[in-house]
């Protein structure tokens, strides 16, 4: 990877049932996390086949077998928030309700999958208890508590956390995740929509769904000692309205943003749910194969590199670091 080499990145936000909890729970849902375990399985066989290394942020939960109450509450170390009427104080309670659900909140096997996948992914963090952070009701101390709960449970794996994705993308305490060792996070997507007002933005986003044009491509903004790794686009759900949506534009909109990437040099930042690909697992896994396809055929001409949150950052301080050291020659020899 060069400064004029094109990337992909693609993030996964993997959280099964702990997605649903601001939603009042997951009923109806049910199918959706049945089937989400067997597309996490074709995803890794789709990551192996086009050598594709993906960024995987994990609910820190997911790594537990189960956890138990300390003196009737669970994970007392952690801060509460206080969201008022948002939250469902999910964490005071045992949210599962009988032991056949467990596989709906927890979910080792999945973390294992990815570990040993043939070609190294990233394990990233979505927090905790995908606890909504940038919100009000949501102090520095409740994130500190997330996080250290995060990092715990991937250290008992063998595992560094580095990159880190924002539950439902709610931006906040930035340094809090620096000062916790984490390099970068995934920042909101720069698109054409976000300069509307809301009930016009919801409009427009719905509209540009339907545009088979290519989305931003972004670039890495540095954020007091952290790394912003913008997102561009959405592989969207096949729920809701979203099922108007042709797969084909879904895969006309990546391929078109990977080849604008290859030529300006920037990033492709793509990022679904794997949860979202249980809506409609047959399309949408094929349409994530020809994205895949369309990006292994530009790494293989040199135009694009597929890599992961985490060597994103890597290269950049790496370059950093040469360009002290030329700087350093340079004035050695004024």
């Amino acid at each position: 990877m060069t400064a004029e080499t094109g990337s992909f990145i693609l993030s996964l936000d993997t959280e099964l049932a702990w997605g649903a909890v601001h939603r009042g729970g997951y009923a109806g849902r049910e199918s959706y996390f049945d089937r989400t375990r067997f597309v996490v399985d074709e995803l890794l066989a789709l990551c192996e086949t086009y050598e594709v290394s993906a960024t995987w942020a994990i609910v820190g939960h997911l790594f537990l077998e189960k956890c138990s109450p300390e003196d009737g509450v669970k994970h007392p170390d952690i801060v509460r928030p206080d969201y008022g009427d948002f939250t469902g104080d999910w964490f005071d309670r045992d949210p599962c309700s009988n032991v056949n659900e467990e596989r709906f909140w927890y979910a080792p096997d999945i973390v294992e999958k990815i570990r040993s996948c043939a070609v190294p992914q990233e394990i990233a963090s979505h927090n905790f208890s995908h606890m909504v952070i940038g919100v009000p009701g949501c102090g520095p101390e409740t994130f500190a508590g997330e996080l250290a709960a995060s990092k715990r449970v991937a250290r008992d794996w063998g595992l560094e956390l580095k990159s880190f994705v924002y539950p439902r993308n709610a931006i906040g305490h930035t340094a809090v995740l620096r000062d916790h060792g984490f390099t970068s996070y995934r920042g909101l997507a720069p698109d054409w929509t976000s300069r509307l007002p809301g009930p016009f933005r919801r409009a427009a986003r719905f509209v540009d769904a339907f545009l088979p044009i290519a989305a931003p491509i972004v670039q890495p903004v540095e954020d007091g000692g952290i790394w912003n790794l913008p997102a561009s686009y959405n592989y969207l759900h096949r729920a809701g309205w979203g099922r108007l949506v042709p797969i084909e534009i879904r895969v006309r909109k990546a391929v078109a943003s990977l080849r604008k990437a290859a030529r300006q040099g920037g990033i492709f930042h793509m990022w679904t749910h794997p949860f979202n690909i249980a809506s409609d697992t047959k399309g949408l896994l094929k349409g994530m194969e020809k994205v895949f396809q369309e990006a292994a055929g530009l790494r293989e001409s040199g135009l694009i590199a597929t890599v992961t949150m985490s060597e994103i950052v890597e290269a950049l301080e790496a370059r950093r670091r040469n360009n002290k050291v030329a700087a350093a020659q340079l004035d050695g020899a004024v």
